[in-house]
């Protein structure tokens, strides 16, 4: 085939999906055949980037592109631009660049000017400014900007095409000022762009009405206040916004109102928090005026009902501006002027407000609370309204709210069954809250006071007509009450186990089956949130098969996807690499993919919407639609999912060569995009429930960071994926701590450490003798010692013991463990093949030959096979087990103590039957996936 136009060569690509080694030959065989063909030497420089991770040879192989007859082609040039920004990155390692340099321009110029007709050279140079903007370089893209909008005066141009050059004009400014603000040595250019951004939108503001560019309506307002916001010029924004120009001031008193909370939110977004008190306050003092002129006027209820984040921002600026006592003087004197001596009953909005301005003015709140209780207790947002005040309470006050309260439940004073409904869920938050919710497990001593409180509140749950409703929080407090009672059982009673969990989790499984037959009685599956803790919890017992069946439920949007996939995704490589198969099966690859996909499809429509071309680009959406794209592109999630991908990848024995690579940028500026209060939230804790939803916690960038150094960069360089050890230095992001680590994780690093430091010195090859002798006598050692404690958890053919009291039979550490220490067997098998092939090979001259002991590799290589096949064992004897007993031992479990015998009045034997037998199908899926790693 004859590569000479971009439609071969995109159809060839199309072929060669990925950047491979097949790629690459079919590339090399036709640039035999054609050595000057523009289009297969722009492919082959995609392939040194991507294949060889080469970034200077890609940018010579552009240039070299460039000077070739048929590079005009705008499709081509744009192709060639994508390649050069990557490389241009990874040369300089940085993590952005304005401009990928001169030459580009020039090259760009040139091809403008063979361009005849003038439409053309306007969709040439939106060519540039769109893969401009999707690569992040500013420069270039307002170059492509000045030179699009010198077409656009040359011809005849309607008022609107005019509006829309003048505006797009000052986004260029704007995004080239704020990414010179972060590159060393761009402070004057940032301050000359940023101040022609503003010349330019004041001469809009300003422009009368008969002029193209003057503001028209709300959008061209909202658009001057983000430019403004983006400088951190609010200030000099409200002064403009104050003293308007005549022909605007009909539109501003139109929107009046929402310019006033415009301007409270740029400020806060700014952090400028003595603008936002005195924006405030003088907005409510607006209210507070409008109300005494007319007390008819609906202008202070309004504030109370709809902009509460008003109150909510004035309280945090006062924190910021003011001491203790000038705050409190400066809300009573609000509060008298707005309410006067008289506590407003009835409404809610009113009541709330002025409970705020009482609470944070140190003012007695117990007879308010109890009133706002007597009134509100009907409306699903009563507890949460009155949260922050119980908070603070004195314990005697406590007591007594709780005792008001109580009796007011017992009186079912509420005249509709809804209002029941409703009254018994805020009602048991609030006993949950009170008795259960502590921020850390008690003393032995209080363990049995705690552990009556929750079976009480337990027990009400359960046995409330309203426990199996959809989106009730009964059965979230009910399943709560559990986990707090598994949680104190491991902390507190038992000795840990040495598979990293305790000799029984019948807790635990309580809780599973239980938020499993709650969704299971929600015919329509609409209450997903309860859909993602059932399914959290079956993977927390290690049930992988049962929790992504019912993870299937949460039925969540793409966009909101990476919010809460790595609720079940996070450590799925530890735990399920493997998938399920059968009817509700699960493949752990397509459920990772799924996710990178989805995240990647979102950032590209970002990008199309934002700047589809400059003819049309949506101004004054542009500035938020970057923030998003932004969030999408160094989304935590996505990190996750990568990582866990390729872990997923090699556990398997797969090539990992068509996945993503992972390197130092991806751990830079790291969004985190995690919904961490997804769960109902009931608890003293600040950090709401997840501490015992989900023991494992979920990863952060430093964790990621931490583990790219201990076992990605490692594994590339022993996987033979890279020559390079890609280790993240210091100035280049925050080394994680042990803290998010499972307890197997913290195990396996020390491993690791001695694997990294024998990998360092034969890739290097510098003579470190102090740093080889502790790695080579402490690694046989550890290996010693994690076979031997593979073989002492080996579960015997049966147990004397009772079934309610049968050892954790399935659980997520245990898996954890497994694979944990699989990770580690295959690196020591690469890294023993690497010490074969660079310094025991008879040929080979490395310094490491003299120093390392006779059969310290055999030893090692013996060693190792022997804990691999321990490990194995392990998993056999779990799997005969659960075989012999598993249904049984899950039936009398869930039938166990106070607990079980409350959980008779939802959970049917025929129930009990039926989960059962999907849990032991699940547990042996997941057993059965350990005995399927190979060691090489």
């Amino acid at each position: 085939m004859a590569f000479n136009n971009w439609d071969k060569l995109r159809k060839a690509q199309r072929d060669y999906p990925k950047p491979n080694k097949i790629a690459e030959v079919f590339v090399r065989k036709a640039l035999k055949k054609s050595p000057k063909n523009p289009f297969l030497l722009a492919w082959e420089a995609n392939l040194s980037l991507h294949l060889n991770h080469d970034a200077e040879t890609a940018i010579r192989q552009v240039q070299q592109a460039w000077e070739q007859p048929g590079s005009n082609d705008v499709r081509l040039l744009s192709y060639l631009y994508e390649v050069l920004a990557e490389a241009t990155r990874k040369s300089h390692r940085v993590l952005e660049i304005s401009s990928v340099g001169d030459a580009n321009s020039k090259k760009w110029q040139s091809a403008a000017k063979t361009l005849t007709r003038k439409q053309d050279r306007e969709d040439f140079w939106s060519a540039l400014g769109k893969v401009a903007s999707r690569e992040r370089c500013w420069e270039d893209f307002r170059l492509a900007v000045v030179q699009y909008n010198k077409e656009i005066k040359e011809g005849t141009t309607s008022p609107s095409a005019k509006k829309q050059a003048h505006y797009t004009q000052i986004i260029a400014l704007q995004q080239a000022a704020s990414q010179q603000s972060r590159i060393e040595g761009g402070e004057q250019k940032c301050k000359i762009y940023a101040d022609l951004a503003r010349g330019l939108l004041k001469q809009a503001y300003q422009a009368p009405q008969v002029n193209p560019l003057a503001f028209k309506d709300i959008r061209d307002l909202r658009f001057m206040g983000e430019v403004h916001c983006k400088q951190n010029r609010c200030n000099e924004l409200v002064e403009l916004w104050d003293h308007p120009p005549d022909d605007l001031q009909p539109l501003m008193a139109t929107h009046q109102d929402d310019l006033w909370r415009m301007k409270i939110k740029l400020a806060h977004e700014e952090s400028n928090w003595k603008l936002v008190e005195r924006l405030c306050l003088a907005y409510i003092e607006l209210a507070i005026s409008k109300l005494v002129q007319d007390p008819q006027s609906k202008s202070f209820w309004e504030l109370c009902a709809w902009k509460f984040d008003t109150w909510i921002l004035l309280l945090r600026a006062l924190a910021e501006n003011h001491d203790a006592v000038e705050g409190r003087h400066i809300l009573s004197g609000i509060r008298d002027r707005a309410f006067g001596e008289q506590f407003p009953t009835q409404d809610r909005s009113l009541m709330l407000a002025y409970m705020w301005l009482c609470g944070m003015s140190n003012n007695p709140m117990l007879e308010h609370l109890k009133i706002y209780w007597e009134q509100h207790s009907n409306r699903i947002v009563c507890f949460p309204d009155i949260k922050p005040f119980v908070k603070v309470m004195r314990v005697e006050e406590y007591s007594e709210l709780l005792d008001f309260v109580r009796e007011k439940s017992a009186m079912d004073y509420a005249p509709k069954t809804q209002d029941l409904h409703i009254i018994e869920q805020n009602t048991l938050k609030m006993f949950y809250y009170t008795h259960c919710s502590i921020t850390h497990p008690p003393p032995v001593g209080l363990i049995h006071w705690r552990q009556g409180n929750m079976e009480i509140v337990f027990r009400r749950a359960v046995t409330s007509p309203w426990s199996t409703e959809s989106n009730s929080s009964i059965g979230f407090i009910a399943i709560y009450c559990l986990l707090q009672l598994h949680r104190d059982a491991m902390c507190n009673k038992e000795p840990q186990h040495p598979l990293q969990t305790t000799r029984n989790s019948r807790l635990l499984l309580q809780a599973a089956m239980l938020a499993r037959h709650l969704v299971a009685c929600h015919k329509e599956k609409q209450d997903r949130t309860l859909s993602l803790l059932a399914a959290r919890l079956h993977l927390n017992l290690g049930l992988g098969k049962c929790a992504f069946q019912l993870y299937r439920f949460t039925k969540s949007k793409e966009m909101l996807l990476y919010n809460l996939s790595v609720y079940v995704l996070s450590r799925i490589s530890l735990a399920h690499p493997f998938g399920a198969d059968g009817r509700g099966g699960f493949s752990a690859e397509e459920e990772l993919e799924n996710v990178i996909d989805s995240m990647n499809r979102m950032e590209n429509k970002v990008q199309d919407t934002m700047i589809p071309d400059l003819q049309s680009i949506t101004w004054d959406k542009t500035i938020g639609l970057l923030r998003l794209k932004e969030k999408f592109r160094t989304s935590l999630s996505k990190l996750t999912c990568i990582t866990e991908r390729r872990r997923v990848a090699r556990l398997k024995g797969e090539s990992v060569d068509n996945l993503p690579v992972l390197d130092w940028t991806n751990y830079r500026s790291v969004n985190d995009d995690i919904d961490r209060n997804v769960f109902p939230h009931y608890d003293q804790d600040a950090k709401g429930p997840l501490s015992y939803v989900m023991p494992n916690r979920l990863p952060n960038a430093s964790w990621m960071l931490s583990n790219h150094n201990n076992i990605e960069a490692c594994t590339r360089v022993l996987c033979k994926e890279t020559q390079r050890l890609d280790y993240i230095r210091a100035t280049d992001g925050v080394v994680g701590s042990n803290e998010f680590d499972t307890p197997a994780e913290s195990r396996a690093k020390i491993m690791w450490a001695l694997i990294n430091d024998i990998v360092k010195i034969m890739t290097w090859e510098k003579d470190y003798l102090d740093t080889l002798t502790r790695p080579i006598k402490k690694l046989p050692q550890e290996l010693h010692a994690m076979r031997v404690a593979m073989e002492k958890l080996r579960m015997p053919g049966s147990t004397t013991l009772k079934l309610e009291d049968e050892p954790a039979m399935f659980h997520e550490n245990m898996l954890i463990s497994c694979y944990t220490k699989f990770e580690v067997l295959r690196a020591l098998n690469k890294m023993i093949e690497h010490m074969r092939e660079k310094v025991i090979n008879p040929k080979s001259t490395h310094f490491m030959k003299a120093t390392l002991p006779k059969n310290w590799v055999p030893e090692v290589e013996t060693e190792m096979k022997i804990c691999y096949e321990a490990i194995r064992d392990l998993a056999r004897s779990y799997i005969f087990l659960i075989k012999e007993k598993g249904e049984a031992a899950i039936k009398a479990q869930i039938r166990w103590g106070i607990t079980g015998q409350v959980l008779r009045n939802m959970l049917t034997d025929a129930d009990v039957a039926l989960y059962a037998r999907e849990y032991v199908d699940s547990a042996l899926q997941a057993w059965e996936g350990v005995l399927k790693v190979k060691l090489k």
